[in-house]
């Protein structure tokens, strides 16, 4: 399988239409955080043999939700970006209800680790 990383400019695009299309507060980005963000996720893919595609999304979603790099809206970016990281590897997840949006508040607050939201993202896709 072909892992691919996913690119700080996606991350930052998705970030911005979710603020145009969506309640919440435009401001300043703080790259360093998100690059960061998502350096872990790739050292983890290169050093660490992550071929899980379910936890890399997991990993990705948890990362950017927690680091706090936009002024708003970083639950639903990490969201977002762990879905289409699973879309882009072939594993569509349509959600039709608000669940999620707990699960992501779960995340943040480590209630719930990557392999739990990985589960959580492979009952979605699998129980469709």
């Amino acid at each position: 399988m072909n892992i691919i990383a996913f690119p700080k400019e996606r991350v930052l695009e998705i970030n911005y239409i979710i603020l145009q299309t969506e309640p919440g507060m435009r401001g300043e980005i703080d790259v360093n955080k998100l690059e960061g963000a998502l350096g872990r996720i790739d050292n983890s893919i290169c050093y660490e043999g992550l071929d899980d595609v379910f936890e890399i999304a997991a990993k990705y979603t948890i990362a950017i939700a927690v680091s706090h790099a936009f002024s708003d809206a970083n639950k639903r970016t990490g969201l977002a970006v762990g879905l289409e990281y699973l879309s882009l590897n072939d594993y569509e997840i349509e959600i039709e209800d608000d669940n999620l949006a707990d699960v992501m508040v779960d995340a943040v607050l480590g209630k719930i680790n990557a392999k739990d939201l990985a589960d959580i993202f492979y009952s979605l896709y699998f129980c469709k």
